[in-house]
């Protein structure tokens, strides 16, 4: 375990000229770790650790990392082009025998006091909320949908993430964050686990690029509640799904008289790339396939771009994996059914695009024709694979405004105006992460976390 203090008074850490690097050997714990359930009380005005543009901030252990306690904040606020880069000692130390390496430090973690499903409605309003976060402990949850931790915007974070299967820290983790938290412009690369991974809460998340990280782009659990535009995956080496959605860690059916089923993952994306080559990467993972839903998650999907070039198994475009779900009534295959899974303006270009059905499904849903119910969707698309030539401009990455199936047919793309569903929204006007030709801060923020990932 970390040696690290709880930090009690705010602080901040300056620029440097000529781009010199913060290095610091322990963690970095802003504002007191609570737990309401022995008599602790949260201040909710603690400290903020405010973060200039242009700093870099490199850790030396993997134990080290960032953590925002419930009633602190972090204001890191970088520019297009002076970005807060989070990395490893190894990338700044100027020793060519030292090189970065997935896992160096721990990554950034923002506690909050937003809802999980972890905890009942009861004990969330009495502030008695304190679920255990991944890594080392610490305690996050509570009754307000709309706290906020604070500012992230044009950051990097590069070599993050420690732990081991199943309790990971990740590039960026928010647990229970609240609405009133901004997160814009962050590029996570190299990640050990997943690049951001959201616990419940209800934190929305624009401007996001991912690349090559060892599990999942985005990655969401215990009932999260916000919305994402503008997401970019890209995994030729390492990384499992764009998207993996969990819906809770237990069976929303069972006996204990919470009602979970109402209060599952169910946000709202709009304007996704995911982008992979199917390859075998870490635990037999295939790099870059679209999305898993599973465990009773439900999700809109809309303007969203999946290619990948694998026709191998768990490379598809899209699974709804009912390992513990089934049949049920509650489960992935019953929501996509009633709407509660939608994606439009969706286009598949994958050599595989759905994986098999884990479970045979029973009863009403026997049926179940997962192409039929994507092509029932309001302009979605199956369009195969051929070449990712036939879908990106020149960058790799930007959607092209002349897209061709895999038999080398036009494909004409019509895209969903998200700003009608809420103000979060762009209306973007195309399908995917970013538009071939697109200039302006978005551009320029991919154009250099490419450049970054060596992509």
């Amino acid at each position: 375990a970390s040696n690290a203090k709880d930090i009690t008074a705010s602080f901040l850490i300056p620029a440097l000229p000529n781009g010199g690097a913060h290095i610091f050997e322990g963690a970095l714990f802003i504002g007191t770790d609570v737990d309401t359930s022995n008599g602790g009380t949260i201040d909710v005005n603690g400290p903020t650790l405010t973060i200039e543009a242009g700093v870099n901030v490199a850790f030396t252990k993997p134990e080290n990392f960032i953590r925002i306690a419930r009633g602190a904040n972090i204001e890191a606020i970088g520019e297009v082009d002076k970005p807060i880069v989070f990395t490893s000692i190894a990338e700044v130390d100027g020793d060519d025998a030292t090189t970065a390496q997935i896992g160096d430090w721990g990554g950034i973690q923002v506690n909050g006091r937003g809802h999980s499903i972890r905890c009942s409605a009861d004990s969330a309003s009495q502030d008695l909320c304190n679920h255990t976060a991944e890594g080392i402990v610490s305690y996050y949850g509570g009754n307000d949908p709309q706290d906020n931790s604070g500012i992230l915007k044009h950051i990097v974070i590069k070599y993050a993430g420690y732990g081991v299967e199943g309790d990971e820290l990740n590039g960026l983790t928010l647990n229970a964050v609240g609405s009133g938290t901004t997160i814009d412009y962050v590029h996570v690369h190299n990640g050990f686990d997943d690049g951001i991974e959201l616990f419940g809460g209800s934190v929305n998340i624009k401007h996001i690029v991912v690349t090559e990280t060892g599990d999942d782009g985005v990655d969401w659990d215990e009932g999260w509640k916000g919305m994402g535009q503008y997401i970019l995956v890209h995994s030729k080496q390492y990384g499992n799904h764009g998207f993996e959605t969990d819906g809770a860690k237990k069976d929303p059916l069972s006996a204990d008289g919470q009602g979970l089923v109402t209060t599952v993952s169910s946000p709202i994306i709009a304007n996704a790339t995911v982008i992979g080559t199917g390859s075998e990467g870490a635990e037999g993972r295939r790099t870059g396939a679209g999305m898993e839903m599973k465990e009773w998650g439900k999700a809109h999907m809309a303007n969203i771009l999946f290619a990948n070039s694998s026709t191998e198994s768990g490379a598809a475009c899209l699974d709804l994996y009912n390992e513990k779900d089934k049949s049920g009534a509650a489960g992935v295959h019953a929501n996509a059914k009633n709407g509660d899974i939608k994606f439009e303006s969706a286009i598949f270009a994958c050599g595989l695009q759905f994986e098999e059905v884990n479970t045979a499904l029973e009863g009403d849903l026997a049926g179940f024709d997962m192409a039929a119910w994507f092509a029932a969707g309001s302009n979605n698309q199956n369009i195969g694979f051929a070449s990712f030539d036939n879908i990106f401009a020149a960058d790799g990455v930007s959607t092209k405004s002349a897209m061709m199936d895999k038999d080398g047919n036009a494909v004409t793309t019509v895209a969903k105006d998200m700003s009608e569903v809420n103000a979060f929204f762009d209306n973007a006007g195309y399908v995917g992460a970013i538009q071939e030709g697109a200039t302006g801060d978005w551009a320029e923020f991919v154009k250099a976390s490419l450049a970054r990932a060596g992509q």
